[in-house]
């Protein structure tokens, strides 16, 4: 594996991470975004619900998949 490889994983989570920060902050009459973090192929998100006045963490990892198409980690 080139050293290309896990940066690229990075902006891929990246930029997934941000578009969702910015369509909570763009919608923010009932959810808001609190903070977020990434990493290689994970990111972290919590988004508190402000009706019913509880936080939520969301979790973003890549789907990992067995040798017969079917999901290993959901």
């Amino acid at each position: 594996m080139t050293i290309e490889k896990p940066y690229q994983r990075v902006r891929d989570i990246e930029g997934l991470h941000d578009h969702l920060i910015k369509i909570v902050e763009d919608n923010d009459e009932r959810f808001s975004f609190e903070w977020g973090s990434c990493g290689i192929n994970k990111a972290k998100m919590e988004i508190f619900d402000k009706e019913n006045k509880v936080s939520y963490i969301v979790k973003i990892e890549p789907i990992i998949y067995d040798d017969n198409g079917d999901a290993v980690n959901l």
